[in-house]
């Protein structure tokens, strides 16, 4: 691909040349005019994109209420007897649609909350009258789409009674709702677009408009303002090329592009704003692809019970069948059955997790949270005879949300007590340090263990198990992954057969 030209670099040492500061009232002119500017700016990268960022989840998260919807429909008209797949898939739409209209109202709250305290940090008229219409078109939102959900939730309802011509008819006003919310979110976010880029062209003015006095004030100062001016270019000209660079590499598919400023880089805050978006773009796509494979495989684990509890069900549909046999096949068909419902209540667990992925951190005491996993699991750690040994001193506390500590916990502890050794009794070691500013937690055990180097990136797929013998659902590593990489965390394994196995985990 050709290299374009450097247009940035360009514009602005063309106009340098020509810029000459007064030493005097130039420079206190122009030390104003940054002022203003670099203000201007702030609100651009601290009010108006968190905003826009916001309105656009909003926008994002009703249209995908709006297809779980229409889905939830197409589904409760094929339910019909033995179609599981119409009332699994009414099943999940359902809870789809609402937890998403949970999350546009949680949205709708949040945007409310930050236009608000928008209000309070501006100092700008202009702004602040946008922002008091902006406000009240958000607080429009939460009442049309308050209205529109609670019509929308009276639908499923009726289609979950089986009501589905009620529910056909019902569904008309909602479509009509949703299509009208949808048209003010766009209308909104559009609004809110334009003035920004309205915000940016007066900045841009301001800016030429003080070129232009600048250089007239100047002309008498060249030969000592020169290099004044092709200094003050370059500061200008570096970061808007590196963020240039890092929009390029972005765009090319490498996400893992960063700009790396210095401290006092008067564009500091828009390079920190474009570094968080690629921090959200590269965590979105590594969460999406997770949930792609998460999905085939959860169909691939379905597949077979589905297959053989029809077969079980044909069987016992045709005449002539013995009680022996009978009961033969009913016991098939009932552990057929648990083995789906374990698979079921699997998925509403990780389900659960992620929608927790976002609570609250707290302040928590490792060792307290440990004790509350091992007292829940006191039974199995009893009857496995495990000695448990912690160390605690290096990092007692951490920042956390309670509930995710305790679910990789309680997967690492169920893992251990489900792979132990039974030639020898079951110890587990578990660690807290501090390695390079980041809270590492090392859980060690001396189980039956695995070839780590062969099976380091297939531990964390969903429904892996190494070991036939074990009884588990193979989502529990699954599981802490996914936590771990929400927070920014980590994990590295190091496992041997027959010697054990130890998970370094890196919190945050």
């Amino acid at each position: 691909m050709t290299k374009r030209p450097n247009r940035i670099k360009e514009v602005i040492l063309r106009r340098s040349s020509l810029i000459i500061f007064f030493i005097l009232i130039l420079g206190a002119f122009g030390l104003l005019r940054i002022v203003t500017t670099h203000k201007d700016i702030d609100d651009v990268a601290n009010i108006d994109l968190p905003i826009i960022e916001l309105l656009t989840q909003i926008e994002t998260n009703q249209l995908e209420q709006a297809i779980a919807f229409e889905r939830a429909i197409r589904y409760a008209e094929e339910i019909e007897p033995g179609n599981n797949i119409a009332i699994l898939g009414f099943a999940e739409a359902d809870s789809t649609f609402r937890y998403l209209a949970q999350l546009v109202d949680i949205d709708l709250v949040e945007a409310e909350y930050a236009v608000a305290d928008a209000l309070k940090q501006t100092n700008q008229e202009a702004q602040r009258i946008k922002l008091k219409g902006l406000l009240l078109s958000i607080k429009k939102l939460e009442s049309d789409h308050t209205s529109y959900e609670n019509h929308a939730l009276e639908v499923m309802d009726l289609l979950e009674a089986g009501r589905i011509k009620e529910a056909v008819l019902a569904s008309e006003r909602v479509e009509s709702e949703e299509d009208q919310f949808n048209k003010q979110v766009e209308g909104v976010l559009m609004r809110h677009e334009m003035f920004t880029e309205a915000l940016v062209k007066i900045v841009e003015q301001e800016e030429v408009l003080s070129m232009k006095w600048i250089v007239t004030l100047t002309l008498l100062f060249i030969i000592l303002s020169l290099l004044a001016v092709y200094t003050f270019s370059y500061k200008i000209w570096r970061p808007l090329e590196d963020i240039r660079s890092g929009a390029e590499k972005i765009g090319g598919g490498n996400l893992e592009a960063r700009i790396k400023l210095s401290s006092n880089s008067i564009t500091s805050d828009i390079v920190d704003s474009f570094n968080t978006m690629a921090d959200q773009l590269l965590y979105s796509k590594k969460e999406i692809d997770r949930f792609i494979h998460f999905s085939y495989s959860t169909a691939d684990d379905l597949r077979a019970p589905v297959t053989n509890l029809g077969s079980l069900l044909d069987m016992l549909g045709k005449e002539g069948v013995n009680p022996s046999n009978f009961k033969a096949i009913l016991n098939n068909a009932r552990k057929t059955n648990q083995q789906l419902e374990k698979t079921i209540n699997s998925l509403v667990e990780v389900n659960k997790v992620r929608e927790e992925l976002s609570a609250d951190k707290e302040d928590l005491d490792i060792d307290e949270v440990l004790k509350e996993v091992v007292a829940d699991s006191i039974g199995k750690v009893k009857t496995a005879n495990a000695v448990i040994k912690k160390d605690f001193s290096e990092c007692p506390d951490i920042q956390y949300p309670k509930s995710q500590l305790k679910m990789i916990f309680k997967h690492l502890l169920a893992n251990s007590l489900s792979y132990r050794d039974p030639e020898r009794p079951l110890q587990i070691r578990v660690k807290s340090k501090k390695v390079s500013g980041h809270t590492t937690i090392i859980f060690k055990d001396n189980g039956l263990g695995f070839d780590s180097i062969k099976h380091k990136e297939e531990i964390f797929r969903p429904y892996t198990r190494l070991h036939s013998h074990v009884d588990g659902s193979g989502l529990g590593l699954y599981i802490v992954k996914m936590i771990l990489d929400y927070h920014r965390g980590g994990v590295r394994v190091e496992a041997e057969a027959r010697k054990g196995a130890t998970f370094a985990l890196r919190l945050n």
